[in-house]
């Protein structure tokens, strides 16, 4: 997995490595990202699925579901009248609907996990690249899904990440939380399954 790119400014650089002798032998800065874009920073030991990210020589551990959420992540160490801290701006958690890769998906469906797996590309984009799984976001199945509770876990299918998103951004306006869209699409997954053709 490419690590994201984070920014780490130089005051938040020195407050970090102030903060090193007091880690034990061995461990890294972690950085966890969770599904609300919450953040919390730690020294731990390093895990072997570890994305590393190096700046300036400071190792910035993370999971490989924080790493997704991370790209662009900013992080500065501020001083003011609410406070002293380290100040996280992450341009990803300006939206709710999250990201999830094509392997994914294809573990929660060997699960069983139950949630509604939608294709949101027209009928001539699935003609040239079927993908079973997916039901097709058709008049029927919108109407079916707009009686949905509000708690159901929806990812959607584009033939990119931006037709996925685009597609999801009307079901998290009608109230739905727990929405999601393919990273990279169904691009992405003709990459890992060579029986879906790419288009």
């Amino acid at each position: 997995m490419k690590p994201p790119v984070v920014t780490i400014t130089e005051r938040a650089l020195r407050a970090f490595r102030a903060a090193e002798p007091e880690a034990g032998a061995g461990e890294v800065l972690r950085l966890v990202i969770d599904g609300n874009f919450q953040n919390d920073l730690y020294f731990s030991a390093p895990d072997p699925g570890d994305v590393v990210v190096v700046v300036d020589g400071l190792r910035l551990a993370m999971d490989a579901r924080t790493a997704r959420r991370a790209d662009g992540l900013h992080i500065d160490y501020v001083e003011g009248p609410s406070g002293t801290g380290f100040k996280l701006d992450n341009p990803n958690a300006s939206s709710a609907i999250q990201g999830i890769l094509p392997a994914d998906v294809v573990r929660l469906l060997e699960a069983g996990e139950v949630f509604h797996f939608i294709d949101a590309r027209d009928e001539a984009e699935r003609a040239q690249a079927r993908l079973d799984a997916a039901r097709p976001l058709d008049a029927a199945y919108g109407a079916e899904l707009a009686s949905a509770p509000r708690n159901a876990k929806l990812v959607f299918l584009g033939h990119h990440s931006s037709q996925g998103r685009a597609a999801a951004r009307p079901f998290l306006e009608r109230g739905f939380q727990n929405v999601w869209y393919v990273v990279g699409g169904i691009d992405a997954w003709s990459t890992m399954d060579p029986s879906v053709p790419r288009y």
